[in-house]
């Protein structure tokens, strides 16, 4: 079974517990596949026990259907303070919200832009400052959170 087939079972699975699937990597560690799960929940977040009931009900998954026949490492986490946005759902739930953007080729002389995230419109990541990229352009986006930000959160 391919990565985009997995993250789609994978998304199907988590969101019958109410939770979404942030970002999957998919890497190798010891010669078997090591599936990343990074997962959160709109209200609430995500804790150890969520993480330990996830990893639980996608092994299942996983294991019922074959997916890796020699094995496999399975990790479930949450994204953290400094999350992937990948999604058009991400940037419009983190506007306002600051942000670090990579994109896959430079634009006007530069790959890394920071600012506040604006929202999504007609297919493109907004920013502040008038910047506009469209998810085809971004290597990655996460939050960029100022440090006073990360420790008002605990």
């Amino acid at each position: 079974m391919d990565k985009s087939k997995i993250e789609s079972e994978v998304e199907t699975t988590l969101a019958q517990s109410g939770f979404e699937l942030v970002d999957l990597r998919v890497a190798s560690h010891n010669g078997k596949p090591l599936l990343q799960l990074f997962v959160d929940r709109e209200v609430g977040g995500v804790n150890l026990d969520d993480c330990a009931a996830l990893s639980e009900k996608v092994g299942t998954f996983l294991d019922t259907n074959n997916c890796y026949e020699n094995g496999y490492f399975l990790e479930v986490s949450s994204p953290g303070v400094d999350r992937v946005i990948k999604k058009e759902k991400d940037f419009k739930r983190f506007a306002g919200q600051q942000i670090k953007v990579r994109l896959k080729r430079p634009v006007n002389g530069s790959r890394v832009y920071y600012g506040a995230i604006d929202g999504f419109e007609n297919g493109q990541a907004l920013l502040s400052g008038g910047l506009k990229f469209s998810l085809e352009d971004i290597d990655e986006a996460r939050l960029h959170p100022a440090d006073d930000e990360i420790f008002r959160r605990k």
